[in-house]
């Protein structure tokens, strides 16, 4: 493994020197403080407006020593704390009353939460990691297992999210606007009246509520965003208002959030890597399977060829490359909408009635545009590569044309010459939107040492596109004239773990005069649409006691989900009486100037380099197929079915403890779960792509559709039978868990919990078509200069996947050395069955009663008998004149175990998701009128899903955000800041072995926000 790996970069090492300088500094000053100052004032009790209802009384705001004051007391002597490090003291008191493993983060003051993204903030905590999408945060892991694992609740329940074509259980918090947020609770150990599903850890989202707010009072923001990728000013505005009786017995809340952003990323992408031998003496190549390589033309692959040797000198017998080298350019218009109304109501002192309304919404259309030097570029025209240190990896190729009269550009009778088809110019054009409706009502009804509260709702979501188009075009024969290339030299080469393009310089200018033709064969409207629904009931009643068992909890809860997509596609046809395509009409958009942009695509402003970026012009495009063609219509694929039930019946009984210094709980979980619904099977068999002018075999290329034969109808290329999977099953599991606290001094706390957690595997992972392809010997014939190889190749979801299942421990120690200060650590274990772990290999599989090689499968299985274990270590600290410092690292180490598949093994791998390190530093100054704040994150390696028997690896990752504020003056605020700072990139290789397997790299740019906001 490369050293450069690990090694962050300096503007982190900078500044992450600093934090530590300054945690050391205020732990120091807080140990003298601590032997001379008393230790006598209760601790902070949370804010009305940001308690979290499910919580028992007992364990919210208890009296506990902290050394100081809580924040806001005005007793002589103590400083009057507000918001910033009132937020971040008042967390650290909920995380310490807490009887459980707790992280607790706090909004500012209303309408203003430190980050732009609850994602984002959550990434601070210890233990946490985040997947980013479009530069913010989007998926959240904790303690290193992938983000289906990390259970997250709006107010308690399941809220539903439908984004990416597929229903997921992991919540996309892209959707969830930061300022309806008041509090976030991390659960790491769960106690038995939680909802089961949180392997990693369960996230729940507290909202508003009017009668713990002032009467009219509320927020109104406005803010004005810019990126270096998009050099485009957008807006941002929100308002919050809350509004109660003078008697407090009914409130309103209402609030909403607007948003527009164009978000653009850069991607560099190396795909398809295969490890080849070739001995002169066996023609053709094979695979590291031993499988033969099917194009005729694959002895051109090889680095021999090009004098190419290892550093021993020997002749070079075996190297890994990729199929394909891209780079994409993806520009998404989202436009975001929160909504949420909420009423309370207490018709007598004993009784409150809350109803909850949210609406979530994202419509996030976009266009994609990519160039790729594929496999096909290699076989007349390959000249040249360059290997790692290894002699082993592909780093470089070169491709160039012949002159003519020599090599393939000699004319053999009527066969033309040899023309190169690369760049692969392609793009996708896609019209989507995400919406999430959640409706609930609580009734809560508290007597003395009786509470009784009763939850019913709704939560529904649906997503995906309702229109997308996908394209590609080549540089080649246009109109009939063979033999004329539109480009005569293409490279790549990765670079800094990205990836640089080479083209002739005259490549654009040929684009321009119609040396570009569109690949129909390439052509496609397919697209999937998910919804994903669940209603829920829930009681939950709880008896207090005045001895050692402080309260017993009992409850019980009832779900009921349902999972469903849809595919389609939306088709121009040419004759609509037939619904002939125009796809299969000869000479039909074959090409045109106008379908391509008459200027390289500009402003890379990180991601990737190169000397030329040409694409396509979808608006041109598809006003041309409209104009000539009619109307896209729309149309259901038929006989394909994918629909998932889940009715889960749950109960608890939870015993709540309490002495001086001795407090917890024990409580046992009983799930019972029946998945019902069936899925499709698909078999697809490529019978034939076109047939020469007379109507036989293509052999010599005829001019036709795509210039080389007349595409046939699609009716005759494929033949396709949909079969059905039932999914019926049914499950129970017990749950039991304890978690205990003890203070040995009146500062120092120790912890510990044990438990047993599962997590139902991922609708995706159950309910994806088994796909099985059969390419033909014509068809292939026809599609080989693609890529396209004779024989199946197949992907699919895996309808026998066992839950997840973990027995977790952890042990923790706590030292609160002064008011809104720590220093603690916790080591935590988690001994894992059945984890899932994606696959692309090679496996056999019985079709129609023969044992056939599927080549590759791309699909999900089990794992067994994992660990996963570490440590977190986290400080938290303030000096009296507002400088302050939060540090935390997490060190997690994962075994590695065996993945089966139908009962066999196909190889091993780390938990999937896993981080080795997290480090995150903030370095904050605050007073009466400026907030100042620096923020470092870095996540070292996380391990992802199998290809070609290894594991892809996330590269680490590093990056700098500034936040700022000053109080213009009262309640009116000024705010700024820079996401991004240090232009970070998120890159992937493959293997652990080495970094020279390049993945991807993605950029997607700098960010910076200006805004101003109200309070009243």
């Amino acid at each position: 493994m490369s050293d450069h790996r690990d090694r962050p970069g300096m503007p982190g090492r900078r500044l992450m020197a600093l934090l530590l300088a300054s945690a050391g500094c205020s732990i120091a000053a807080a140990a003298h403080a601590q032997d001379t100052t008393p230790a006598t004032a209760p601790a902070v009790a949370p804010d009305a407006a940001t308690q979290d209802s499910s919580v028992p009384d007992s364990n919210v705001g208890t009296a506990q020593d902290t050394g100081a004051a809580p924040a806001g007391d005005t007793a002589a002597g103590d400083i009057v704390v507000t918001g910033y490090r009132r937020s971040i003291e008042e967390s650290l008191s909920r995380k310490r009353e807490a009887n459980a493993f707790v992280d607790v983060i706090t909004a500012e003051d209303i309408g203003k939460f430190p980050d732009k993204n609850v994602a984002d903030s959550l990434q601070r905590v210890p233990g946490i990691i985040i997947d980013r999408d479009g530069g913010e945060g989007s998926r959240v892991s904790i303690r290193g297992l992938q983000s289906d694992l990390t259970l997250t609740q709006l107010n308690g329940n399941f809220i539903a999210s439908a984004d990416d074509n597929e229903p997921s259980r992991s919540f996309n918090y892209l959707l969830l606007p930061s300022n309806m947020i008041g509090s976030v609770d991390v659960f790491k150990s769960p106690e038995a009246r939680l909802d089961e599903g949180g392997v990693g850890g369960t996230i729940i989202l507290h909202t508003r509520r009017p009668l713990d707010l002032k009467s009219l009072s509320g927020f109104v923001s406005v803010e004005g965003t810019y990126a270096d990728v998009t050099e485009k000013v957008q807006p941002q505005i929100g308002g919050q208002l809350s509004w109660k009786n003078q008697d407090e017995t009914l409130g309103f809340l209402v609030g909403a959030t607007y948003q527009e952003r164009t978000v653009r990323d850069h991607r560099a992408a190396a795909s398809s890597w295969n490890w080849w031998t070739y001995d002169r003496a066996n023609e053709p190549a094979t695979d590291v399977n031993g499988n033969p390589y099917a194009n005729d033309d694959a002895i051109s692959y090889w680095p021999e060829d090009s004098g190419a040797t290892t550093q021993s000198g020997q002749r070079f017998s075996g190297y890994w490359a990729p199929q394909q080298v891209s780079q994409t350019v993806t520009e998404q218009n989202r436009k975001r909408l929160g909504i949420q109304a909420t009423a309370q109501m207490k018709p007598f002192d004993d009784f409150t009635v809350t109803a909850n309304y949210f609406r979530f919404q994202v419509d996030d259309n976009y266009i994609s545009n990519g160039i790729q030097i594929p496999e096909w570029g290699y076989g007349n025209f390959f000249s040249g590569a360059t290997l790692d240190k290894s002699g082993t990896i592909f780093q470089s190729a070169q491709f160039q044309v012949p002159p003519d009269g020599t090599g393939c550009r000699v004319q053999i009778g009527n066969q033309p010459p040899c023309t190169m088809e690369t760049p692969q110019i392609y793009g996708t054009y896609s019209r989507e939107k995400a919406v999430s409706n959640t409706f609930d009502v609580e009734g809560a009804f508290k007597r003395d040492r009786f509470e009784a509260v009763f939850k019913l709702g709704k939560t529904r979501a649906t997503g995906g596109p309702s229109a997308r188009f996908s394209v590609a075009a080549k540089p080649r024969v246009v109109n009939g004239i063979v033999g004329i290339n539109g480009n005569q030299y293409s490279a790549w080469n990765f670079t800094d773990q990205s990836a640089n393009f080479e083209f002739s310089p005259e490549l654009q200018n040929n684009i321009n005069n119609g040396l570009t033709q569109i690949d129909l064969g390439s052509t496609n409207s397919s697209f999937n649409r998910s919804s994903i629904a669940q209603r829920y009931a829930q009681l939950d009643l709880t008896r207090q006691f005045e001895t050692f068992l402080d309260s017993v909890q009992v409850g019980a809860k009832w779900r009921d989900g349902q999972v469903n997509r849809a595919t389609g596609r939306n088709e121009w046809y040419a004759d609509p009486a037939t619904q002939l395509r125009y796809q299969d009409t000869p000479g039909a958009a074959t090409t045109r100037p106008g379908f391509f942009f008459d200027k390289p695509l500009g402003n890379i402003a990180g991601g990737f380099s190169g000397n030329a970026f040409p694409a396509i012009d979808f608006r041109n495009y598809l006003n041309y197929l409209t104009d000539t063609y009619g109307e896209a219509v729309r149309v259901d694929e038929t006989g394909f079915v994918y629909g998932i039930g889940e009715r889960i019946w749950a109960g608890y009984v939870q015993a709540n403890f309490k002495a001086e210094r001795f407090r917890g709980n024990l409580g046992l979980r009983y799930v019972n779960t029946r998945q019902t619904g069936v899925t499709s099977d698909r078999l697809q068999i490529l019978n034939d792509y076109c047939v020469n002018a007379e109507g036989g075999p293509f052999v010599t290329p005829p001019v036709g559709a795509d210039g080389n034969c007349i595409t046939l109808p699609l009716a005759q290329r494929e033949t396709i039978v949909n079969t059905q999977l039932d999914q019926t099953r049914t499950y129970s599991d017990w749950l039991p868990s304890l978690n205990a606290s003890y203070d040995i001094t009146d500062n120092l706390l120790l912890r510990g919990a044990v438990a047993r957690v599962i997590a139902r595997p991922a609708f995706t992972n159950l309910g994806s078509q088994r796909n099985l392809t059969y390419r033909s010997p014509e068809y292939a014939f026809d599609r080989r200069q693609f890529g396209e190889r004779e024989g199946w190749s197949g992907s699919g979801g895996n309808g026998a996947l066992n839950p997840f299942k973990a027995w977790q421990y952890d042990i923790g120690i706590e030292w609160y050395f002064k008011r809104g200060s720590v220093l603690g650590a916790t080591a935590f274990r988690k001994d894992v069955s059945d984890f899932i772990v994606p696959l692309v290999l090679d496996v056999t599989q019985t079709v129609n009663g023969q044992p056939e090689l599927i080549q590759p499968y791309s699909t999900v299985a089990n794992g067994s008998n994992a660990r996963s274990q570490g440590v977190e270590l986290y400080a938290q600290h303030t000096l009296p004149f507002g400088l302050g410092a939060q540090v935390n690292f997490t060190y997690n180490d994962t075994s590695v175990a065996q993945i089966t598949l139908e009962g066999q093994n196909v190889g091993s791998s780390p938990l999937v998701g896993s981080a080795k390190t997290q480090l995150n530093g903030s370095l904050f100054y605050e007073n009466d009128r400026m907030l100042l704040r620096a923020s470092y994150n870095r996540r070292g390696e996380v391990v992802r899903g199998l290809q070609s028997g290894l594991n892809v690896y996330d590269d680490p990752y590093e990056q700098i955000d500034l936040n700022a504020s000053y109080n213009l003056f009262e309640n009116f605020v000024l705010s700024a800041s820079v996401i991004n700072l240090t232009k970070s990139e998120q890159r992937q290789h493959l293997g652990n072995d080495t970094d020279a397997r390049f993945i991807s790299n993605v950029y997607s740019g700098r960010r910076a926000y200006v805004g101003v906001s109200y309070k009243f």
